[in-house]
């Protein structure tokens, strides 16, 4: 009997070393890498039921994952692109699944678009935030990008270095190495957070630039001055191609581009107040110390000398004197001497050398930094974040200044701005 008391723990064995019974095989999911939201403008009739209303368009790229990981497919692109036309983001979801052959998952999302119609809604903005962030479906780390015009338009572009627009950007943001000089990475949580304390936000903007290096335009109807559509002769830059099935709609563009992410729409009270120009991010980046391997280029002894800051510190302090207030802002730079043609006249490794070049660097980056805060000022927008340094490190000072912050107290505020340059290498050749 002894011989036998082992059996039924071998044959139960199976069942602790068995998979999961409900799962669904990846060749059976479609998985959601981006999507694009926005806002439906055309009119709805009054009469139409409340849960029948198409408010949003929601674009869900589904990647075919045969042709990705380089087995055969009977699919003709990359990737398919499913619009739905939905009153909520739930009931677009809800659409997508009977528009799929496959079951839809949103555990691998790597990037949400979003239009400039949907941005200057706030209204509709926090219910689309609301409704991807209340059951988790979506991570908090999901990157947001603002699109000008319909973010859909960005879906249909053909690009030769990554079809997939989701692992573009995924690989674009995890690249530790990339430059950070001209634009403000904006994750969902992060920006769900800036709501919250400051509600202020600046989402960076996804741009398709054509060969010959200028911005292609969405392919969303432009209002005239007296708000009447300006119809164009032009076919639309997606098409349907022929052979889709199961309800999905294929979409592909005739014309090809490069991606770019720069410049940023700022945000404030979930509605999009203006976009800023790369040089004003960069300008908002030096006051934040935030940028690190970038270029600088100045002139010098009639001959362009490059620095790289390699990394950049800034110290945001505020003093109030005489009914005055006034922020400090300290920004110390170290970098290299990158590029430039010396003799034994103006050598680079010289101090005095140094210390002159030290002081114009200094100046070239003031500039940049001003051009930032100039243009904060303008919009009377504090996108810099210097009421939050306020908020952290002076809470006395901020309990003062907290209620008319966004009002007057940012427009009123004088900025001094001091910069320090360290040059820590020159190169080999010296």
């Amino acid at each position: 009997m002894k011989q036998f008391k082992w059996l039924p723990l071998l044959l139960m064995t199976p069942i602790f070393l068995s998979g999961c019974w409900d799962s669904v095989e990846i060749n059976n999911r479609s998985i959601i890498l981006e999507f694009a939201i926005d806002k439906n403008t055309d009119e709805i009739p009054e009469d139409t039921p409340i849960d029948q209303r198409p408010t949003f368009n929601v674009t869900y790229s589904i990647p075919d994952m045969a042709k990705l990981s380089g087995t055969e497919s009977l699919a003709k692109d990359t990737k398919t692109n499913v619009t739905v036309q939905a009153p909520t983001i739930a009931t677009s979801i809800d659409d997508l699944q009977t528009r799929t052959r496959n079951t839809v998952t949103f555990s691998h999302v790597k990037a949400i678009l979003m239009g400039e119609e949907l941005l200057k809604d706030p209204k509709l903005l926090e219910e689309v935030l609301d409704a991807i962030t209340r059951e988790r479906l979506i991570a908090r780390n999901v990157p947001l990008l603002a699109v000008r015009g319909e973010a859909s338009s960005i879906q249909g572009a053909k690009n030769e270095q990554q079809p997939i627009i989701g692992l573009y950007i995924m690989n674009y943001f995890n690249n530790k190495e990339r430059p950070v000089n001209y634009f403000k990475s904006e994750l969902l949580g992060n920006f769900l957070k800036n709501m919250k304390e400051t509600g202020i936000a600046t989402i960076p903007i996804f741009k398709l630039i054509s060969d010959d290096g200028t911005e292609i335009e969405s392919t969303e109807e432009k209002l005239d001055s007296d708000g009447e559509n300006n119809q164009s002769n032009e076919q639309p830059a997606e098409q349907k191609v022929e052979g889709a099935t199961d309800g999905e709609e294929q979409t592909e563009t005739s014309q090809s581009a490069e991606f770019e992410i720069s410049g940023g729409a700022v945000i404030k009270d979930y509605k999009l107040i203006d976009y800023i120009t790369k040089e004003e991010v960069r300008g908002q980046l030096l006051v934040q110390g935030e940028v690190k391997n970038s270029p600088v280029v100045i002139s010098y002894k009639d001959r362009l000398l490059t620095y790289l800051i390699k990394k950049t510190n800034s110290n945001v302090t505020f003093e109030e004197k005489n009914g005055v207030l006034t922020c400090f802002i300290d920004i110390k730079v170290h970098g290299n001497v990158i590029e430039y043609v010396s003799n034994h006249l103006q050598n680079v490794s010289n101090i005095d050398v140094l210390n002159e070049l030290e002081i114009l660097i200094s100046g070239e980056v003031y500039k940049q930094a001003h051009v930032g805060i100039d243009r904060a000022k303008d919009m009377n927008v504090d996108f810099l974040g210097l009421g939050l340094q306020m908020y952290r490190h002076q809470p006395e000072l901020w309990e003062y200044y907290e209620h008319n912050w966004n009002a007057i107290g940012f427009a009123n505020v004088k900025i001094v701005v001091d910069v320090d340059v360290e040059i820590e290498n020159t190169g080999l050749l010296q």
